[in-house]
């Protein structure tokens, strides 16, 4: 099964790891006393904030484009009744 992801979901989505790995680094390097490892939990948290921010920027496309519109409403037919050119069962 073949799922399609808008272009903007996946710009979002890169954008948030980023700056997940911007922030884990910058706080890898700016930590006093021992060197240690960045904080992770910064940088999830930074990820969500970007990634929430531009979703709500940008829009989340879950509304469906006029593309990919549902199926059309049928039209009233008239009060007449109308033959069937098939078998009974095919009206």
């Amino acid at each position: 099964m073949t799922v399609y992801i808008a272009p903007e979901a996946i710009l979002i989505l890169i954008l948030g790891c980023l700056t997940a790995v911007g922030v884990f680094k910058y706080t890898a390097r700016t930590h006093t006393g021992a060197p240690t490892r960045g904080d992770l939990v910064s940088a999830i948290v930074a990820a969500v904030g970007v990634v929430t921010a531009l979703g709500v920027l940008l829009g989340w496309n879950s509304v469906a484009t006029p593309g990919t519109a549902t199926e059309p409403v049928p039209q009233p037919t008239s009060s007449t009744a109308k033959a069937c050119p098939g078998p009974s069962s095919q009206c």
